[in-house]
């Protein structure tokens, strides 16, 4: 009985073998296959299409935790999103997050097709993440949060943007709830807010300015489509890549908490975890981790004690 069981499990790991090299195989043959370079071109952006949020009827959320998370891009486990840092290198298929993020918005800012190609869906910005209608930005207020004009007498006034490599990280806002009906822990990405230099301190010439300018927050929904266009770069396998969209919607990133909602408002972890006497800001740093971990347990744990129970 042991030897069948055994035999059973290499047959199902021999099975998986194979399905994922014929997977392989199959799309590596479209570069290979290549009669012109427009055909890797073609090939190099996502044609599947993400999968939509699902309705959820009220009565099917048995608990729900709204929290805020910050995605520090110095971290190796983030440096996806990061990288190619130099957004002048036009390599098919190779993007960072910002660049995506930034081209497809100045495409709608300028409304050019001509430039960055045709916008897919409205973009949703506002100036906080409660997501109202009083707080939507315009065009002009969301050009003057990630660019800023530099006087030349020679070539005239030139308009620069925020570039990759001037973005530090990304704050996240989503929502955990235990779904009865599938009798699942499940998490949906709200909305996500760039944070960079400032663009004051980048018209000044200021050397090495510091990445923690928050710009504005993006209704996530409403940028899903143009996300998942765009695909993730796979050092270790160049055909096993995912978009930008199924990083983010299935968490596939390192982040902290810095915020959820409580009886307070908009009190955060920093507010109550203070900086003691004599203490270095290493080891504040340390304590505010380790908070975010304990909240991300207790959410985790949810699921668990429903089961146990």
């Amino acid at each position: 009985m042991i030897l069948q069981s055994e035999n059973s499990n290499n047959m199902r790991f021999i099975f998986f073998l194979l399905i994922l090299f014929s997977n392989s195989i199959l799309s590596q043959a479209d570069l290979i296959n290549a009669k012109k370079p427009s055909d890797i071109e073609n090939k190099a952006l996502n044609d599947v299409k993400s999968l939509e949020y699902t309705d959820i009827e009220e009565n099917d959320i048995l608990w729900s935790k709204v929290v805020y998370e910050y995605i520090d891009l110095n971290e190796k486990l983030n440096f996806p999103l990061l990288f190619p840092i130099n957004d002048e290198q036009n390599k098919i298929g190779r993007k960072s997050l910002w660049r995506v993020l930034k081209e497809y918005i100045v495409n709608i800012l300028d409304d050019d097709d001509f430039i960055y190609g045709p916008a897919l869906s409205p973009l949703e910005i506002y100036n906080s993440d409660d997501f109202s209608s009083t707080d939507k930005l315009n065009d002009d207020e969301i050009r003057d949060l990630i660019s800023y004009v530099l006087p030349s007498k020679k070539t005239g006034d030139q308009t620069l943007y925020v570039k990759s490599n001037e973005i530090g990280g990304y704050n996240i806002k989503g929502i955990w709830y235990f779904d009865k009906k599938s009798s699942q822990l499940k998490y949906r990405l709200l909305g996500i807010q760039p944070v960079g230099a400032n663009t004051e301190n980048l018209k000044d010439g200021v050397a090495n300015p510091k990445l923690e300018t928050t710009y504005f927050w993006i209704w996530y929904p409403s940028i899903r489509e143009e996300l998942n266009r765009y695909l993730v770069f796979n050092d270790r396998n160049n055909n096993n890549r995912i978009s930008f969209d199924d990083l983010l919607v299935n968490r596939r990133f390192s982040s902290y908490i810095y915020k959820y909602d409580n009886i307070y408002g908009d009190r955060t972890i920093r507010d109550y975890i203070r900086k003691r006497p004599n203490e270095s800001p290493r080891q504040h740093k340390l304590r505010l981790l380790m908070e975010s971990e304990r909240i991300k347990k207790e959410i985790l744990d949810f699921e668990v004690d429903m089961w146990g129970y």
